[in-house]
């Protein structure tokens, strides 16, 4: 049996079905667009609540991928995001009747982005590797990297003055303190491949 076939077989023994943690990554995702409503200054850097949801959404995206494999993973991403559109336009209707589309597009394209490189790479680690965290956590802050940069772009009409940039690396380093406690739960449930090759039947 090959390393691929061998994971195949434990994804299908999971009882839980995975629409349960894709509604558990939509609810993060829609957690975290909810709290960027709300700021809160670290010296000159105004920041938003959204900083403590956002890296859940790659440990959720990991343990279905894990679980279920990596086109479970994607598909769940796509339902999540399609979700999180539905419910960012109908709040915005409900609430003020006008709905600014660039940061809604920003948010989007940021989530979408930065969770195909995070799913990618990562999936490729759990294949091919046992586990290594400083790899994984290269992979949380590649990808977080990407969604600040995308969604505050968009936020900030594509205006980068020395604020920007000020906010961009303390979201990122904040965020990167919370990957690294989340790394710790992501690993221990690595399957590490076995190097033995199986014997041949006489």
């Amino acid at each position: 049996m090959t390393k691929g076939s061998a994971r195949k077989a434990v994804i299908k023994k999971e009882e839980v079905p995975s629409w349960i943690y894709i509604l558990l990554l939509t609810a993060v995702a829609i957690l975290g667009w909810v709290l960027g409503k709300f700021e809160f200054n670290i010296g000159k850097a105004t920041l938003t609540v959204a900083i403590f949801a956002y890296p859940f959404r790659y440990f959720i995206a990991n343990i279905i991928t894990k679980k279920y494999g990596y086109k479970e993973t994607m598909n769940g991403i796509s339902y999540s995001a399609c979700l999180m559109l539905l419910f960012m336009i109908a709040s915005s209707l409900l609430g003020e009747h006008n709905v600014d589309y660039v940061p809604v597009t920003g948010e989007i394209f940021g989530y979408l982005a930065s969770q195909m490189i995070n799913l990618t790479i990562y999936y490729y680690l759990y294949m091919n590797t046992d586990g290594n965290k400083l790899a994984i956590l290269a992979t949380y802050i590649f990808a977080m990297l990407v969604d600040n940069l995308i969604s505050m772009l968009f936020i900030s009409r594509m205006t980068m003055v020395d604020a920007f940039w000020r906010t961009y690396f303390v979201t990122i380093m904040i965020e990167a303190m919370i990957s690294i406690i989340l790394i710790n739960y992501d690993t221990k449930e690595l399957i590490v491949p076995s190097k033995r090759k199986p014997r041949r039947r006489k």
